[in-house]
């Protein structure tokens, strides 16, 4: 089979889920490999690295698109690319398909099939995609702290020094986001707390951390954020449905402390006088004397970690695919690949994502028998 790596034309991604190495075992199967120019120098990788493992280097998207069977990207096909997808391709990335989304029709016209990183599940029922995205955002998120220390707190450091306190760091949510953040921040020698409503998570970053904790109340939250330098908000879900961090406890902070929010990226935002979205490229804001990190693509800060664990991730899920070259066949061969199949041959195979569109679901079933 052909397999295709278009470069991502979203402003500011820097996100790859192809590297070398992959390219390398697909190469090895006797598969043909496009990447398009540049693709991955974002991520730290370089045309050379792909093409010693046998990988074509083509100029242009259209020439990825044209001839390739399977693409591998990111973020979903943009409006610019609608006409460069080729009919009955598999592209692999990370769908989210709305009600006001051009690219079902796309995707029906062309009868393509898309498979969702996010909704793949495996065999214990976790998201793989979406625990190794979390875990790497969450040390990320210590990454931004660094660096607003460096550069608009006069080159603090996270763990001070002899006779020099360390900075603080309130991380509000001990998800998988909130766990990594403390443990990459307690690991940089900064004094963390860590905040939820959940007694076992809590439990969990204090036995295997040794993080301070406390229950996520009005009490607790207005002890902390006085003398709190960063304060890291990795809530997935607001159970309550109104600001966790209000206005009135953001006035408590100390002027030039840092808010990041990492539900920005999904919406799910949980600080209420986060209103503005940055950049990668310019991602600070400052209101009311405190800074904001509002850039929704953390994970970019760790682009080449990301592309080495999805890469590393994914070749469980492509190899069957290309090797039994049918997609049915493969999902016979991988049942764990059919929970991430939104479209199959241009048709809604998802429950969530035919309610979207107030269409049938097309049982996939018909056709596996699984």
């Amino acid at each position: 089979m052909i397999i295709g790596a278009p470069a991502e034309i979203k402003k500011d991604e820097r996100k790859i889920a192809l590297t070398p190495d992959l390219v390398n075992t697909l190469t090895s199967m006797g598969h043909r490999v496009l990447i398009q120019k540049n693709f991955a120098n974002s991520a730290g990788y370089r045309d050379s690295e792909y093409k010693k493992y046998g990988a074509e280097i083509v100029n242009k998207a259209e020439d990825v698109y044209s001839q390739s069977d399977v693409i591998i990207k990111i973020n979903p096909p943009l409006s610019d690319e609608y006409d460069l997808l080729k009919e009955n391709q598999v592209i692999f990335a990370f769908f989210k398909y709305t009600d006001k989304n051009a690219l079902m029709e796309a995707v029906t016209e062309k009868k393509i099939t898309t498979i969702s990183y996010a909704n793949i599940t495996d065999s214990k029922g976790a998201h793989p995609f979406i625990e190794i995205g979390s875990e790497i955002v969450g040390r990320a998120l210590i990454r931004a702290c660094e660096t607003v220390a460096q550069k608009y707190m006069g080159g603090a450091l996270l763990s001070g020094a002899t006779g020099v306190a360390p900075l603080k760091v309130t991380i509000v949510g001990a998800g998988v986001v909130g766990y990594n953040a403390t443990k990459s921040a307690i690991a940089l020698g900064a004094d963390v707390s860590v905040l939820d409503i959940n007694y076992d998570a809590l439990k969990k970053v204090s036995n295997d951390l040794g993080a301070k904790t406390y229950f996520a109340n009005n009490e607790n939250i207005a002890k902390l954020l006085p003398d709190t330098d960063f304060l890291i908000c990795a809530v997935k879900k607001n159970p309550f449905g109104t600001p966790v961090i209000t206005a009135d406890d953001v006035a408590k902070m100390k002027k030039g402390s840092l808010i990041i929010d990492a539900g920005i990226a999904s919406g799910n935002t949980v600080v209420e006088t986060l209103d503005t979205v940055t950049t990668l490229s310019n991602p600070i804001c400052e209101k009311d004397g405190l800074l904001y990190f509002s850039a929704p693509d953390v994970a970019s800060l760790a682009a080449k970690t990301i592309a080495s664990a999805m890469s590393g991730i994914l070749s469980k899920y492509i190899i069957p695919l290309v090797s039994n070259k049918n997609v049915i066949y493969a999902l016979m061969d991988c049942r764990e690949l059919v929970s991430g199949v939104l479209t199959y041959d241009g048709k809604i195979t998802n429950e969530e994502v035919a309610e979207i569109f107030d269409e049938e679901v097309y049982e996939l079933s018909m056709l596996t028998g699984i």
